[in-house]
């Protein structure tokens, strides 16, 4: 594992910064789920899914690294 990133952070997100979506990443993207994007609705979603990155962008700038998430495993509740 590169010690490059914090343990849990998204390599994508490392490495896209705050780059736009392109609308052919968009189609790739929507192939790759199994979904059919129209061709007039790649812009709106290429820019919706940039701007959900941009939000993660910004609470990766926080260092969380004294934090628990939200929910942890218990094996006692098993």
């Amino acid at each position: 594992m590169s010690t490059d990133h914090a343990p849990g952070r998204s390599y994508i997100r490392a490495t896209t910064g705050s780059e736009p979506i392109s609308e052919e990443t968009t189609k790739h993207l929507a192939s790759l789920v199994g979904i059919e994007v129209p061709d007039e609705d790649l812009a709106l979603l290429a820019a919706a899914l940039s701007s959900q990155l941009a939000g993660m962008a910004a609470l990766d700038q926080l260092d969380l690294a004294e934090v628990n998430p939200a929910i942890e495993f218990d094996p006692r509740w098993s």
